[in-house]
């Protein structure tokens, strides 16, 4: 017998008159569900592609290690340099050289000074620290760090006072000449002297003679009554060059002023002149060439060479 329970959609009626009724309920009851409603579709924005990075020709990317330089964000603070601008002939190195304090520098008292020179008269290098008006702040006599006769190092404090804060000061090196006692080179540095506040110190570096002379010669015989001077230069201010010619004692023959031809100072230049001369007898003299500068009136470099006079 079957089970009414298990078939659902087959019932038994005893009465006739309710069989259409019945049978109609059972198949409402047994037809299939409604069929779901078609989705509608959606047209979605069409996005842009993602950009992509153009790389050049030859290259490869690479990836980040611990040597790939940084991407400096900042521009870098300019620092005045020991060596001229534009740098196109070959110069000689510096004969006095300064590598501390270097360009830039504040320095509270003492101030320590390191430098290059000689062979100096007496093995003998003098250090001054000049204010901004010119005024002599400290003076040192120090000796060259090397046997006697030779170039070598040197290293001085120069102590100081100002009524200031802070001032501009030049730091001033200089030398005789062991065979004539008289001067042969000199050289500066700017720097800023501080009464409080944290000092900053830099370095200098060795770099090409500030005033060259390419002729004449050293201890090259001059005669004719004049002699041919040429050579290359950069100068801190706009001021001309002084070209002289001195006897053995140290007496002025001639002299001359000159600019280099550069566009503007801080840029290298060459410069050319000629200087007459009368000498009673034949002698060794000098040639100089001085840069001067008019804040402080100073000079601020000096270099000279040995000819001999006819």
């Amino acid at each position: 017998m079957d089970d009414p329970r298990l078939t659902p959609c087959v019932v038994r009626n005893r009465s006739g008159r309710w069989q259409a009724a019945v049978l109609a309920a059972i198949l409402s009851a047994c037809a299939a569900p409604p069929a779901s409603p078609t989705p509608t579709s959606v047209a979605l924005p069409t996005l842009p592609p993602p950009p992509t990075a153009t790389i050049p020709a030859g290259s490869e990317w690479l990836p980040l290690v611990d040597l790939t330089p940084s991407l400096i964000l900042e521009p870098p603070e300019f620092v005045p340099s020991a060596t001229p601008t534009l740098l196109s002939l070959p110069l000689p190195p510096e004969k006095l050289i300064l590598e501390a304090p270097g360009p830039g520098s504040q320095s509270g008292t003492p101030v320590r000074v390191v430098g290059y020179a000689g062979p100096a008269a007496r093995d003998l290098v003098t250090l001054r620290l000049l204010g901004e008006d010119g005024r002599e702040l400290s003076l040192v006599r120090t000796y060259l760090l090397v046997p006697s006769g030779r170039a070598g190092r040197f290293v001085a404090d120069l102590s100081f006072q100002i009524p200031t804060v802070a001032e501009a000061a030049i730091v001033e090196a200089s030398y005789q000449n062991p065979f004539t006692g008289r001067l042969d080179h000199l050289a500066t540095r700017r720097l800023i002297l501080l009464t409080t506040g944290r000092p900053l110190l830099r370095s200098g570096m060795v770099g090409a003679e500030k005033l060259s002379i390419f002729t004449p010669r050293e201890d090259q015989v001059i005669e004719g009554g004049s002699v041919h001077i040429r050579g290359a230069a950069w100068l801190d201010e706009d001021v001309p060059l002084l070209v002289e010619l001195i006897d053995r004692q140290g007496n002025l023959l001639s002299y001359t002023e000159t600019m280099p031809a550069a566009p503007k100072p801080g840029e290298l230049g060459t410069f050319e002149v000629t200087l007459p001369y009368t000498v009673p007898y034949p002698q060794y003299g000098w040639v100089a060439v001085s840069e001067r500068g008019l804040d402080p009136p100073t000079l601020l470099h000096y270099t000279s060479l040995r000819v001999y006079l006819k």
